[in-house]
């Protein structure tokens, strides 16, 4: 008997050429098109970020950058943040905008973060951001990857995210260990995503986004802690310095 495929929004299969982390780039380090986007936004993005207080005009110290989101051509996101006070860590307060490439649609301000503290409900569940992403799933059409997927949305809610499939550096391979980023799916159809926000001890925290049949984001959850790591037992620690090669003692 030929077993039915399991229903879910997002191919399983690993296609050639995956974006295994989010890229985030300052003003200047922008392709000229999303800059010329960006800086012509600014008044209107201005304008939709006091409505939510944030003063960009008689604040200073604002500044931004972009969070590359390939999941989603039809928009840019950046991500506008301010050091508070003495500058110490997490005394941060932070925004999103989303910027539609077409002018079919308006800019986009999403509230993170105000002297470190979220606003409201977490932006990370709140169901205001959890509708802005779905507007922009319904205009671009639903992401064939859902890591990459994944780490838009928490770029959107929750500011420069760093997440990764495959480790950055070799000493990233080593102790300790971020949580791997996990998909499960259902046979009644949709999906769970999992992965760590592996940023400083202050705001690393395990994200888990719950997705529908149909690509909508239904849930969020967001769980900061500085203990999100994986622990290799000894026995599983490879002491590199002592093969020469894979499995074979000096």
């Amino acid at each position: 008997m030929k077993l039915q495929p399991t229903p879910t929004p997002f191919p399983l299969d690993v296609s050639t050429g995956r974006v295994s982390e989010l890229q985030f780039r300052a003003p200047e380090a922008m392709t000229p098109e999303d800059r010329s986007l960006a800086e012509g936004a600014q008044t209107e993005i201005g304008r939709r970020a006091g409505l939510q207080g944030f003063r960009l005009r008689e604040d200073a110290g604002w500044g931004y950058e972009q969070a590359v989101c390939p999941a989603f051509p039809d928009h840019i996101i950046l991500e506008y943040s301010r050091l508070e006070g003495d500058g110490r860590p997490g005394d941060v307060t932070l925004f999103s905008a989303v910027v539609p490439r077409s002018g079919e649609d308006h800019v986009r301000v999403i509230p993170v973060r105000r002297r470190g503290y979220s606003l409201w409900t977490p932006s990370s569940q709140n169901s205001l951001t959890m509708h802005d992403f779905n507007h922009m799933v319904k205009q671009s059409g639903l992401p064939s990857d859902w890591w990459i997927t994944s780490l838009c949305y928490a770029a959107l809610a929750g500011g420069h995210v760093r997440g990764s499939l495959v480790p950055r550096t070799p000493e990233e391979e080593h102790y300790p260990l971020p949580t791997s980023p996990m998909i499960t799916v259902s046979k009644k159809g949709g999906a769970e995503i999992r992965f760590v926000d592996a940023g400083p001890p202050t705001r690393r925290g395990e994200w888990v986004l719950e997705f529908a049949q149909s690509g909508e984001l239904k849930k969020v959850r967001r769980v900061e802690s500085s203990e999100l790591r994986e622990y290799p037992t000894k026995e599983s620690v490879v002491d590199i310095g002592a093969a020469t090669g894979p499995g074979k003692p000096k």
